[in-house]
């Protein structure tokens, strides 16, 4: 199991046509929880792995938490994002991180960049603010 990093900024649309705040992601975890996340490159990502949602300016923090349900495969007709995969939102992780999230400056990578890997050192702050 791999646990990644995804970065999304509030002027990223959120699936629905709204801004990514961690309150819409909530209210997703709790109503719709299986979405379709777009990538602008292949990652190797498989089912059961963790996805962190980093909320990039102006909050700066991790506030959201999926599980990975399937590969990435690819998405003809976006060229900046041609692969998807489809991820679960957790709601209760998503609702503990909420309440609590993992701000930018608790992390090791401090300057985190597109999709990433957590870091080892980060992945237990990750899991206590979850509650998992």
């Amino acid at each position: 199991m791999a646990d990644w990093l995804f970065i999304v900024r509030p002027g990223d649309a959120a699936g629905d046509g709204g801004p990514s705040v961690k309150e819409r992601y909530l209210g997703f975890a709790e109503t719709s929880p299986r979405r379709n996340w777009c990538l602008s490159r292949r990652r190797r990502m498989a089912a059961g792995d963790r996805l962190w949602v980093y909320f990039a300016s102006p909050v700066r923090e991790v506030a959201a938490m999926a599980e990975i349900d399937g590969e990435p495969r690819e998405a003809p007709g976006n060229p900046w994002q041609p692969w998807t995969f489809p991820a679960t939102l957790d709601a209760g992780a998503t609702r503990n991180l909420c309440r609590n999230p993992v701000p930018l400056h608790a992390l090791s990578n401090r300057r985190p960049q597109g999709v990433t890997r957590v870091r080892d050192e980060d992945l237990p702050l990750l899991l206590r603010h979850a509650g998992l």
